[in-house]
């Protein structure tokens, strides 16, 4: 089955054996942040450990401030919690050549994980983009993105809501390569429930604009297509 090239991919995601649709993690992009991570969680636990150990032992030898070691024991606590996080953090940007997200026709699986397309509630796609002045100028590039098609072929967030083994809610985090090309893939599957955020610092956009305007090669919006066309030009 001959496969459409839809005018936001450059780079053409890889196709798996059976019908479904594999996207990759940035490497380079992911080294850095697990170095960024792994110097920060140093810092940070030098500090706790020093300064818990400070506290905590000088708290035990003065019976009369109970408050000195239960300080130093929170600190240790908070020591124990940051350790603790950086498993997770480096699992957020894997450094293998694997894929990170599989979409199907019945399923999609999210870090080795697979759901059925109705577990699968939410899907935000989070694009990071450079400041190109003061806090008000950077307002105004942002608002300028909100009604414009995404940019191809750039590395983003794709966070997902699904619920845990016990059936609760929760999402799961990623970052893919081509993270606008993945959010257009769930939506030929037939995802609708999505978002897509532009994030500057700590400014954060909305966008408004509609995957269903996507055009195909041929120029005709995705959302012109039946869903049995759409999944034809994705698998």
């Amino acid at each position: 089955m001959s496969k459409e090239k839809e005018n936001v991919t450059t780079n053409k995601p890889e196709q798996p054996k059976d019908d479904g649709v594999n996207f990759y993690p940035d490497l380079a992009f992911n080294k850095k942040e697990r170095k960024k991570t792994l110097v920060l969680s140093i810092i940070l636990c030098i500090f706790l450990g020093g300064m818990g150990v400070t506290v905590f032992i000088p708290g035990l030898q003065n019976a009369d401030n109970p408050m000195g070691w239960i300080s130093g024991a929170l600190m240790l606590f908070l020591l124990i919690f940051c350790i603790s996080i950086i498993p997770g953090a480096f699992k957020q940007y894997p450094v293998k050549d694997e894929p990170i997200v599989t979409v199907t026709s019945k399923e999609i699986t999210i870090m080795g994980v697979t759901y059925k397309h109705a577990d699968v509630k939410n899907v935000r796609l989070t694009i990071t983009v450079g400041a190109v002045g003061n806090k008000a100028e950077n307002e105004k590039f942002l608002d300028s993105l909100v009604d414009k098609e995404p940019p191809a072929n750039v590395t983003a967030n794709l966070d997902f809501v699904v619920p845990d083994k016990k059936g609760k809610l929760t999402t799961v985090y990623t970052t893919v390569r081509d993270g606008y090309e993945a959010l257009v893939a769930l939506y030929k599957a037939g995802f609708k429930h999505y978002s897509i955020v532009y994030s500057l610092k700590k400014l954060a956009r909305k966008s408004t604009y509609s995957i269903g305007n996507t055009k195909t090669s041929d120029g005709k919006p995705l959302s012109e297509l039946s869903k049995k066309e759409r999944k034809k030009q994705l698998f």
